[in-house]
């Protein structure tokens, strides 16, 4: 027999009730501290570095595809959701942006570097966990990480579902802390407005009842052996509860006699989280019955089969959920299905101009995603993102780990939970098909709150003990050197942080870059825009090949342009005063398309880093690289110089302007 009453979890505070008033009175009141005065600093350093030169670089096609139906919904146009474009959130978001704005490349990153500020003071939330230091630091690595500065500063989705996201866990650490209705609130709109922003959120929630399904079993086994000497033999047995402890939670009365033999007083929060997060999401995994039942069925489901397939699945889905969740606390359950319902159901249906897209939330999302699954868009290879943490965010990367190493030794409850939030995100995200520059983004938070929560107990530890004169000259000696090896990452990640958004953010020479649209495109885009506005032009053609339609149909949003295929170029009189704008190469050379325009401005429509040399790594060669360090000195090459701008791939383009009027067709 051992005694291990050490892993014995803390009790959390007990339930406060929730004063309105009084939170009212603390929020006209208020008077920032000197934490919340640094974090607020921070937050205005950060506020600079997400505005700043919003509009230095052409909107990216994922960036044109977003702003273009954002602007068609604020137009009046209506918008329709399609989870090829990923949630209805940030539609909405910007197409508000460019009502109280105008529409322009700036307002259209205006709501990202919006939410990418916000994320930088939310830390404040975790304030009593992480401690002032811990808070300010946090605060801090979100500013300069790469990652998060690169992507607030871009018309996706990624910044706004990392805030909901972060606010989510905030929620969670808050109620297993407080207990109180406010955090059950909190955490369903977080979620609700990360379903609605984008399907990474099914990850996180996997994530989320894996890590509270396992606390609930530490929970219950240590109810049932409260103040004893634990033997491993009571241990193993322990572990039987974590394959269990949901099914127990969900029929806690149910099992009431059980409980008592076992002990079973308390259902843990954790539990409670469990049932609401569970409850919550369940009728939105309905989704995963068409993989069995497309592989009965033979095929993909279709007409009725298919809408009967959906109802039968929802509909069970929210009655289970219904059932579990009003037996667990009515009241509270019936607040959170409300609080969800009016976030997705509004955003879904686009404020109930198409109810039938209702189907989005519990379907079509989750479907979509599955199939893109085996398409694996991208193509990167397994050990993508061992490559885009280190490169681009070691500052929180290094200390991170030191702290995983120190709190999962010390058994440490909030190191455990944030750890496994990363370590869940990364292995998700890296079996997951289609791995991308932008999902680094929900590993650099996790990576970051872990390293500040280690700095937020090493940094007060080492000024205490330089106070007081404590500490043996090899302690000095490594916190000098930590000292100094964080000013260095952290002067390193300035300077990516420059090169990202300054120095070269229109040229694809890193991988976080990826993709871009050329400058190019943006001086060409002014031309046709001069010809129309001048009259020498009254029309404009785009060539749909290799998706050349995209960032045009943003450039070109209010001018008259039709979208054709290839062949459309070819064999055929063009009215005088047409613009054509074509994919190289499909207007052949011998066209007579050719002869009735002034020569072609061929242009990079866009390009792209070249991944052909690590693609090819293989886990042997990885492995092999990183005994014999080239591959730490090659990526420490490349951290210094970067790509060659001439070994770029590229989309290149043609652009043909009429004639002038009554000349004749060249020859």
């Amino acid at each position: 027999m051992t005694d291990d009453t050490s892993m014995a979890p803390e009790e959390p505070v007990a339930a406060r009730r929730f004063d309105a008033g009084a939170a009212w009175r603390r929020v006209l009141h208020w008077r920032p501290d000197r934490v919340e005065g640094i974090v607020l600093a921070i937050g205005l350093v950060a506020l600079v570095t997400r505005f700043v030169g919003l509009d230095v670089r052409a909107l990216h096609h994922d960036e044109s595809l977003h702003a273009t139906f954002s602007w068609y919904l604020a137009e009046g146009r209506g918008y329709r959701h399609d989870p090829l474009t990923h949630g209805p959130f940030q539609f909405h978001i910007t197409a508000l942006s460019f009502l109280l704005f105008g529409d322009s490349d700036v307002t259209a990153r205006v709501p990202a570097a919006c939410f990418g500020t916000a994320l930088v003071i939310a830390p404040l939330l975790l304030r009593r966990t992480l401690g002032g230091v811990g808070t300010v630091s946090a605060s801090l690595l979100f500013t300069v990480s790469p990652s998060l500065m690169y992507y607030s500063r871009f018309a996706r989705e990624d910044s706004y579902v990392a805030f909901f996201l972060f606010i989510a866990s905030a929620a969670v650490w808050r109620y297993l802390q407080e207990g109180q209705l406010r955090w059950i609130v909190t955490l369903t709109a977080a979620l609700a407005f990360a379903f609605c922003t984008k399907e990474t959120t099914y990850i996180y929630v996997a994530m989320l009842l894996l890590y509270l399904n396992a606390a609930a079993a530490h929970r219950l086994f240590w109810q049932a052996h409260a103040g004893e000497r634990v033997s491993r033999t009571q241990w193993a047995r322990g572990l039987l509860l974590v394959p269990f402890a949901w099914l127990i939670l969900g029929l806690w009365d149910t099992l009431a006699g059980v409980r008592a033999r076992l002990r079973w007083e308390e259902r843990p929060r954790e539990g409670d989280l469990l049932i609401l997060v569970g409850t919550i999401t369940l009728p939105l995994l309905a989704a995963l019955v068409s993989i069995p039942a497309e592989r009965l069925h033979g095929g993909a489901l279709t007409g009725d089969l298919d809408y009967r397939v959906r109802v039968l699945a929802v509909g069970l889905l929210l009655i289970v959920a219904a059932w579990v969740g009003t037996g667990w606390k009515p009241g509270w359950w019936l607040i959170a299905a409300g609080t969800f319902l009016a976030v997705t159901v509004p955003l879904f249906t686009t404020g109930f101009t198409h109810p039938e897209r209702i189907w989005g939330l519990p379907w079509d999302s989750l479907h979509y995603w599955l199939e893109q699954h085996g398409v694996r868009r991208g193509e990167q290879p397994k050990f993508y993102y061992l490559m885009m943490v280190p490169l681009y965010e070691m500052l929180a990367l290094l200390p991170a780990l030191i702290a995983a190493g120190w709190f999962v030794w010390k058994r440490d409850a909030f190191a455990i939970f944030v750890g496994w939030w990363f370590l869940g995100s990364f292995v998700a995200l890296s079996y997951a098909g289609e791995k991308m520059p932008w999902l680094t983004v929900h590993l650099a938070i996790p990576l970051a709150l872990l390293a500040a929560y280690g700095l937020g107990r090493a940094i007060p530890a080492a000024v205490a003990a330089a106070r007081a004169g404590r500490g043996h000259a090899w302690a000095w000696a490594a916190s000098g050197l930590a000292a100094s090896a964080m000013l260095v990452l952290l002067a390193f990640a300035v300077d990516t942080d420059i090169g990202l958004n300054h120095r070269h953010p229109d040229t694809a020479v890193e991988p976080l870059i990826y993709v871009q649209t050329t400058p190019q495109l943006v001086e060409l885009s002014r031309e046709v825009h001069h010809w129309l506005e001048d009259g020498r032009a009254t029309q404009v053609f785009v060539d749909q090949t290799d998706s050349l339609t995209w960032p045009w149909a943003w450039y070109l949003r209010d001018v008259n342009v039709r979208y054709a295929d290839a062949p459309f170029f070819n064999e055929r009189e063009w009215e005088p005063g047409t613009i054509l704008i074509v994919a190289r190469g499909t207007v052949s050379d011998f066209s007579p398309s050719r002869r009735q325009f002034l020569g072609a401005v061929v242009y990079r429509h866009r390009w792209w880093f070249v991944e052909e040399g690590y693609r090819a790594t293989t886990w042997r060669s990885f492995a092999s690289g990183m005994a014999d360090g080239s591959l730490p000195r090659r990526w420490i090459e490349f951290a210094r110089h970067r790509t060659d701008p001439d070994s770029l791939g590229a989309l290149e383009g043609e652009a043909f302007f009429p004639l002038p009027v009554g000349a004749s067709a060249l020859p």
